[in-house]
């Protein structure tokens, strides 16, 4: 029975939220789709390009801001880029772990040109465009791997006993401190931190960029 590119990939991409991307295999997929495995290497190689695949999907389903909006400064963009990477990313199980092991289509590139754009409008060269564009995307998977990596010990623990970090760093009092900022509900308010985190980067582009146009 012949099978659809499309289908294969939307096929993929629900075993992948059930399962994982640790349990997900060509073989399972197979089966659900209700083929043979050879008929998925019809369109895919290997399980690779088929992450591949998965990865722009994904991509394309729940990244909104993947390009500037016609009047949109450097800063709003860059902003607007990471946020909407994060929710992309968290939206769907073991989505940094799909992006940190997969590449770009050739499809894609024509979205990091008119990225690059931007950047260099603003005052950036192209090598200073290429490694914002590169230092801001692996800012926010390596941040969101952290996120799902304690969801997955949350779902695989949710029976053990809750930590209390605040009680936990009494001793530390500059530890202590800097937690109580962050504290919410038990846990620490990731959102926050990963604001901060990112204002930081902003921050030494926004420097660099000064020390261009100064000079």
């Amino acid at each position: 029975m012949a099978i659809g590119r499309d289908r294969i990939v939307d096929e993929a991409l629900k075993v992948l939220n059930e399962v994982g991307i640790d349990k997900l295999s060509t073989r399972k997929l197979a089966e659900r789709l209700g083929v043979q495995q050879p008929a998925l290497y019809w369109h895919f190689r290997n399980k690779s390009e088929l992450l591949d695949a998965i990865n722009s999907e994904m991509m394309l389903r729940y990244h909104s801001e993947r390009l500037p909006k016609p009047g949109q400064d450097w800063v709003t963009f860059t902003l607007a880029n990471a946020r909407s990477i994060r929710k992309a990313l968290l939206s769907v199980r073991d989505g940094a772990r799909l992006t940190a092991g997969t590449r770009p289509s050739a499809a894609e590139f024509a979205d990091v040109e008119k990225v690059l754009q931007l950047y260099i409008a603003a005052g950036f060269s192209a090598e200073e465009a290429f490694e914002i564009a590169i230092c801001v995307t692996r800012y926010v998977v390596g941040y969101v791997l952290e996120e799902q990596g304690e969801r997955e010990r949350q779902r695989i623990d949710q029976d053990a006993p809750e930590t209390d970090f605040v009680k936990e760093v009494t001793p530390f009092p500059l530890l202590a401190e800097a937690l109580a900022a962050f504290h919410e509900v038990g846990t620490v308010n990731t959102e926050a931190v990963f604001e901060s985190g990112l204002g930081y980067l902003i921050a030494g582009m926004a420097q660099r960029l000064r020390a261009k146009t100064s000079g």
